[in-house]
């Protein structure tokens, strides 16, 4: 695969990985590449045994399934990285390709250049696109490539499935939050806004004295798991992004989030812990009193509808917040005792976004209500994530480099779109509602099938809201029940799309 595709001059190539199952293959049937976007391919993906939705719609369609590894992530590496940090030893010199047009370009090489091992060259040159139909599959980020893919290169790639694409790039992505107040029950969110709002008055206008026990309370929650926040050696070390960061930590960083388990899995147990909460002797918490007044609790109070706040005080509600915050940590180093992600594959997402990307889900300047601190913000993302890492990080990510292809407003042919109706991702997708993000476009779904290569009429979008669902759950077995019902609707509803396309490709 060329490092550059759009300089003639440089000659460089990587190993661009690839696995492909040819098993149910007939002559005549489609390439379906599936796109795993921002994560490298592991070993069950690769060879699924579950059920796998692109897997059963090759199968249906006697295709071929291409799973595709994204440049910079897994084993498809341009440049070499560093083991440690993820991070390319050639910094910006290899980052600078690493970006959408090079990557999405792969796409487009691979596919007019297919030539899989033991078929003919002439069975190469039937398969390759645009002699058969190519159809792309993602989620999440590769949701989004997805749909602009029909866009960009609507002659290489013939239909897509866009699942849960946040399409509507944006810098400050504060609508993430709303699916999952509204879901969670009024107590919970409630205490969980007191106690950040009581820690951010502490840091904006409370006196030294209580920012100083402040910072010592929090200090002793980090320090009360393995999942600490690192280079915190004492309560003076913590900024004010820290602390921001620390207590968004149910929303941001936990392995059980709400984005991909929903609320039973992701924060039932934390809102149990933050309302059964008992006070003890907190109101006198000071810098001698020990630390287990912050890290243990009987947590066996009756909860009430009203909540932590509305009957013990804000600042109560915010020791409860530290300690069910202790807990989750607690609870998911238990279950992931190691970064589930490789570091290389974290150091280019996070690349990804601080370059283009965007969507920094962060506080509302707009709601004085926030489920995370008022200081988890742009510039604190900026400065603490990107140009922490990155040295050579752009001011504000390019979010035109995704945009110049479309937005929420986007009309591609020969594309189903499928999203969560809770997903918090969702609130910037093509089918993202006012209920969720006041500036949505309210765009209805249809499940009747577009004409080949025209869109759906007016403002209609082909495809379907999920109920109840989350991210990327129409794929396989949804994280939290195991069942396979939604995934097989969606192969239901994207075959019901294909058998009225497909045949038009060959006319």
């Amino acid at each position: 695969m060329p490092v550059d595709h759009f300089n003639p001059s440089d000659t460089r190539t990587y190993e661009n990985r690839y696995w492909m199952n040819d098993t149910y293959y007939r002559k005549g049937g489609p390439v379906f590449f599936y796109d795993s976007g921002e994560a490298g391919v592991a070993g069950p993906q690769a060879a699924p045994t579950f059920f796998f939705a692109p897997l059963e719609l090759a199968i249906r369609y006697h295709g071929i399934l291409i799973i595709w590894e994204h440049r910079f992530y897994g084993g498809s590496l341009p440049f070499e990285i560093n083991e440690t940090t993820g991070l390319p030893l050639a910094g910006y010199d290899a980052y600078k390709y690493l970006n959408n047009e090079q990557a999405t370009e792969d796409a487009v090489y691979f596919a007019t250049h297919f030539q899989p091992p033991g078929y003919s060259e002439e069975e190469g040159a039937q398969l390759s696109s645009p002699s058969a139909p190519w159809i792309w599959i993602g989620g999440s980020y590769a949701g989004t490539r997805a749909a602009r893919i029909r866009i960009r290169n609507p002659d290489v790639f013939y239909a897509s499935w866009s699942s849960s694409g946040p399409v509507q790039n944006v810098v400050a992505d504060w609508t993430y939050y709303n699916p999952i107040e509204q879901t969670m029950p009024a107590n919970c969110s409630a205490d969980v806004q007191a106690g950040v709002a009581y820690a951010d008055h502490v840091l904006t206008e409370g006196s030294t004295d209580k920012i100083i026990l402040l910072r010592r309370a929090v200090f002793i929650a980090n320090s009360a798991n393995p999942k600490c926040i690192t280079g915190i050696s004492s309560p003076d070390d913590l900024s004010s992004w820290d602390i921001a960061s620390f207590l968004a930590y149910p929303f941001q960083g936990s392995s059980f989030n709400f984005q991909s388990y929903g609320y039973a899995k992701g924060l039932s147990t934390f809102c149990r812990q933050l309302e059964t909460w008992t006070p003890f002797n907190t109101s006198s918490f000071s810098l001698e009193t020990p630390s287990s007044v912050i890290t243990n609790n009987t947590d066996n109070s009756p909860p009430t509808a009203a909540g932590i706040a509305a009957t013990q005080g804000a600042q109560n509600a915010f020791y409860a917040l530290l300690y069910a915050i202790i807990q989750k940590r607690i609870s998911d180093y238990r279950m992931f005792p190691s970064n589930p992600r490789a570091p290389g594959d974290a150091a280019a997402w996070y690349w990804q976004l601080c370059s283009e990307f965007g969507e920094f889900q962060v506080s509302s300047p707009h709601n004085a209500h926030n489920l995370v601190s008022r200081f988890y913000n742009v510039s604190g993302t900026e400065a603490n994530m990107c140009r922490s890492m990155f040295s050579y990080a752009p001011a504000r990510p390019n979010i035109e480099a995704f945009l110049k292809y479309g937005g929420w407003d986007m009309r591609p042919s020969n594309v189903m779109f499928t999203n969560g109706a809770i997903d918090p991702i969702g609130t910037i997708g093509v089918q993202a509602t006012t209920g969720h993000n006041p500036q949505a476009l309210n765009r209805p779904s249809t499940m009747d099938v577009p004409r080949c290569g025209v869109p759906p009429p007016g403002n209609q979008v082909y495809g379907q809201v999920w109920p109840g669902q989350v991210h990327g759950s129409d794929f396989g077995p949804n994280q939290l029940t195991m069942s396979t019902a939604v995934a097989e609707a969606a192969v239901e509803l994207f075959g019901k799309a294909l058998d009225v396309w497909l045949p038009c490709f060959w006319v």
